[in-house]
């Protein structure tokens, strides 16, 4: 009877170290890591003694860190493009302007400004830059916003002012729609055919309104006197210059 008690008990202990050290399998599998599996005679799980419940803990434990860190980790294919930040939609905006296309100026090759200013050509000298409102304490960029394109949306002007590495040459007027995508441009010298300055840049009724200084037949480079205005518009397909006029 002594006997049979006895027997009862190992088994009893060999079930429960089968079950425990199931337990342990199922710890590991649990927190996502394999283990390799557990080799031993009988006798050698029935003399392991069951885990505590510091050993639960350490599997909890496990099981949290595993799960908080884990999505961290990248799936993504490391030649995957990194997303660029959002397009600003149909409004073109200052921003988009400093980064803006420009075509060929000044010598220079067409090409995408930079913070404002085209990266310097080794083949060309001088320099392709936004205009500044130089008589204005802020030295603000010429630049105005309106829709340009009937669509509703915010287009934009700008001036360019540019050189081939000697004095600047006559500014132009570029316009531009969402993207920023050129609509195109007028050079301000094929209308007064001197060194303009632009003195005034506005968007209305689809239009984008300019002023600017010219030379007359008797003024020194440096000091134009002639007012002129004109209205810049997009036809669909490209820019012309109307109403050339001059205010003096």
């Amino acid at each position: 009877m002594f006997g049979q008690s006895r027997e009862r008990k190992r088994s009893t202990t060999t079930s429960e170290a089968h079950m425990n050290t199931g337990d342990a399998h199922s710890c590991w599998s649990m927190i996502g890591l394999t283990r390799a599996p557990m080799t031993g005679t009988t006798s050698d799980h029935r003399r392991a003694s069951p885990p505590g419940l510091a050993y639960w803990l350490i599997c909890l434990i496990c099981a949290v860190v595993v799960g908080v860190f884990e999505p961290a980790i990248s799936k993504a294919d490391p030649s995957s493009p990194v997303p660029g930040p959002p397009a600003s939609g149909g409004t073109v905006t200052l921003q988009d302007l400093l980064f803006a296309p420009v075509p060929g100026l000044c010598q220079h090759d067409p090409g995408n400004l930079v913070n404002g200013q085209l990266p310097p050509q080794d083949s060309h000298r001088g320099q392709v830059v936004i205009a500044k409102r130089n008589d204005q304490p802020d030295n603000s960029y010429k630049v105005a916003f309106g829709n340009l394109t009937g669509d509703g949306n915010t287009d934009a002007a700008m001036v360019t002012d540019c050189s081939a590495g000697g004095v600047p040459w006559p500014e132009t007027v570029q316009l531009y729609t969402a993207g920023p995508a050129r609509l195109g441009g007028v050079d301000l010298s094929d209308l007064t055919h001197s060194r303009e300055v632009v003195t005034d840049l506005s968007i209305s009724d689809g239009v984008a309104h300019v002023t600017w200084m010219a030379n007359g037949p008797h003024d020194a480079e440096c000091c134009p006197t002639i007012k002129m205005a004109a209205d810049l518009r997009w036809d669909g397909s490209t820019v012309s210059a109307q109403n050339v006029r001059r205010l003096n």
